[in-house]
């Protein structure tokens, strides 16, 4: 779950040293940063809107800017606003991460011998490698769609959201490794392993009431133990559900403002 946004920017990172889906890359960093803040009972989702339980630093530089981001204002941010929120430079700071854990290398040239622009090379092909049969196994529909985690489902989701999908898997050859991806995203909520969570700590709840005094402080502890994960999980798959919407939503938006501008541009010379 820690590198979710670094995967996904891995996978975006082409042959040719350009990065794929550049535009849309910025909703699928913000959407792991929800999910990552949800996964760590740092965040909630109420009602579509984010609830900040914990805005304590985490010891991630870009995690916390995302939770101070979301923290402090009038009103609790909705989920849909803040994933597409413009968050200027925000891939180049994962970049930048990545180029510091030697995972990658910013190669600068000019590009028609006149503008600056930047190559990236990933040196840790091994690690690309994993990532991308991470995601092949989930695109192969080798795993149950029921059998996936928070994590996977969320991966799949947004990589599909922003269009890494598409890249990764293109045309007619691909398009059943689209539609598992898809399908991952949208992976039964009742199926989750929150709702077998909440049954356990239920179970152990009534277990303890029948134990005797000296086990029943353990049992419940266990219960207790069981219901708090049962609530990180019901979060977590809450910020996955949400953010993989709100970055669909946004990069949808995305492609239709750059269409309306390409097409005013090119109204404009007629």
């Amino acid at each position: 779950m820690e590198t979710l946004g670094e995967d996904l920017l891995l996978l975006a990172v082409r042959p040719n040293g350009k990065l794929g889906a550049a535009p849309k890359l910025r909703f699928g960093l913000s959407g792991s940063e929800l999910v990552r803040l949800a996964a760590a009972r740092r965040v909630d989702i109420v009602r579509g809107r984010i609830v900040v339980l914990d805005a304590a630093p985490t010891g991630d530089d870009l995690l916390d800017a995302a939770l101070q981001s979301m923290a402090g204002g009038k009103r609790q941010p909705a989920a849909k606003a803040w994933v597409a929120r413009s968050r200027p430079g925000l891939v180049d700071r994962y970049l930048d991460r990545l180029a510091a854990a030697g995972v990658v290398r910013a190669e600068r040239r000019q590009v028609m011998g006149l503008f600056p622009g930047t190559r990236w090379v990933v040196v840790d092909t091994a690690r690309q490698a994993q990532v991308r049969a991470r995601l092949d196994a989930i695109a192969s529909g080798s795993v149950a769609p029921g059998r996936l985690d928070s994590e996977q489902a969320a991966f799949a989701g947004l990589a599909g959201a922003i269009g890494l999908a598409a890249l990764l898997y293109p045309g007619f050859s691909g398009a059943a490794a689209r539609k598992n991806l898809k399908t991952a995203a949208k992976r039964d909520r009742s199926a989750s392993p929150a709702v077998g969570a909440v049954a356990d700590a239920a179970a152990a709840t009534q277990a303890a009431t029948r134990a005797a005094d000296d086990a029943r402080d353990a049992a419940m502890r266990a219960a207790t133990s069981a219901a708090v994960d049962a609530s990180v999980r019901a979060a977590t798959d809450a910020a996955v559900a949400a953010s993989i919407d709100a970055a669909t939503q946004a990069a949808i938006s995305a492609s239709a403002d750059a269409a309306a501008h390409h097409g005013g541009a090119a109204g404009g010379h007629h």
